[in-house]
């Protein structure tokens, strides 16, 4: 009865992952870049700039999804669903908006999808990318939507990697998407290499926000 009561007690991968970055994550959130950018104090051009970045990110992870998709791998195969794909969103909202603000990646945007293109050969490292940015996306990137639409006039056409339509609605994936990651055929090892992957894919955000500010004064 012991053993079993420790067990139920014992928090699950999902809720550890949480717990282990929040700080790292609070720390990218909180960037200069995205509390002016939420807070009204910027314009339309530093979303189309932030967008810009999010194009080479999504290409290198979208890439790496699709090596998994072409070759199953039971860590990855739950996880990589074509409805999760935001390039091609990500592209049209910013056609909408006028285009891309740069034909080149800031450096740390470059470093950060070098990073995420390195995981094609590690399933529990490219898990720690995916579930940053695709449950970043159903989370606050809903209230980047709604901020972005109020402050700078940017219209729902122009917004559209933020819907899902593929998808169930962003609780309820959510809420499954952790389920399956406490369910994964992860080793302790494993589980330790996707921690430590989400922490440094929040310190590459970090530094993307750092240099998205710096380009705003430059």
């Amino acid at each position: 009865m012991t053993t079993a009561l420790a067990d139920t007690e014992r928090p699950t991968f999902s809720a550890r992952l949480k717990a282990e970055t929040a700080a790292r994550h609070e720390q990218a959130e909180h960037s200069s870049f995205m509390a002016d950018l939420m807070g009204g104090k910027l314009d339309r051009k530093a979303y189309r700039m932030l967008l810009t970045q999010y194009v080479y990110m999504y290409e290198a992870l979208e890439e790496v999804a699709a090596g998994f998709r072409a070759h199953p791998n039971p860590i990855t195969e739950p996880f990589v669903l074509e409805g999760l794909d935001r390039l091609a969103s990500i592209k049209a909202d910013l056609a909408e908006l006028g285009g891309p603000t740069s034909d080149q990646p800031l450096p740390a945007t470059a470093d950060y999808a070098a990073a995420i293109r390195a995981t094609a050969s590690a399933p529990e490292r490219f898990l720690a990318h995916h579930y940053l940015r695709y449950l970043g996306d159903l989370s606050g990137g809903q209230a980047v939507a709604a901020l972005v639409a109020r402050h700078y006039g940017v219209p729902a056409e122009a917004l559209s990697m933020y819907r899902f339509e593929a998808l169930p609605k962003p609780k309820v994936f959510k809420d499954s998407y952790r389920g399956l990651l406490d369910d994964a055929p992860l080793t302790d090892a494993q589980r330790d290499a996707l921690v430590d992957e989400t922490l440094a894919g929040f310190d590459c955000n970090t530094r993307v926000f750092a240099q998205l500010g710096e380009s705003l004064v430059s």
